[in-house]
């Protein structure tokens, strides 16, 4: 295996990982469970100071 021909797959593996890696974070950002937790992080900045 050349230098050239371990590169590429390096890069092409790189992408993969990347994409998966996307893909996992935004099913989990997403996920049904996690909108309450968002719902209340959004109103932090609206709450009157305690």
């Amino acid at each position: 295996m050349t230098i050239e021909e371990f590169h590429s797959l390096l890069l092409t593996t790189w992408i993969v990982w990347f994409f998966v890696l996307f893909g996992g974070i935004v099913t989990w950002a997403l996920l049904p469970s996690r909108r309450e937790k968002f719902e209340r992080a959004r109103q932090i900045p609206l709450r009157e100071a305690e």
